[in-house]
């Protein structure tokens, strides 16, 4: 399961370039436009995905409910660690 991928869906913020969340592993990956890099966050409730895709200001939403609060994981595009 370390290696799925996660499906990645374009979003129009000006902090977020692409996210995706695979609900069965409760994992969100978010990839930011400043430096491309796709941040992993696990044990994420899929209520959060849900709130991160339809808040009116994902990019407030994304600091103050996902980051801090979730272990961050940076991985490179081929899903490996760096």
């Amino acid at each position: 399961m370390e290696n799925r991928r996660i499906k990645h869906i374009s979003f129009y913020s000006t902090l977020i370039e692409t996210m995706g969340y695979d609900p069965q592993c409760a994992i969100l990956e978010i990839k930011l436009l400043s430096d491309g890099k796709i941040r992993q966050y696990k044990n994420v409730p899929e209520y959060v995905w849900y709130h991160l895709r339809e808040d009116y200001h994902p990019d407030t939403y994304y600091r103050r409910h996902i980051c801090g609060r979730y272990t961050e994981v940076i991985i490179s595009d081929d899903k490996e660690e760096s």
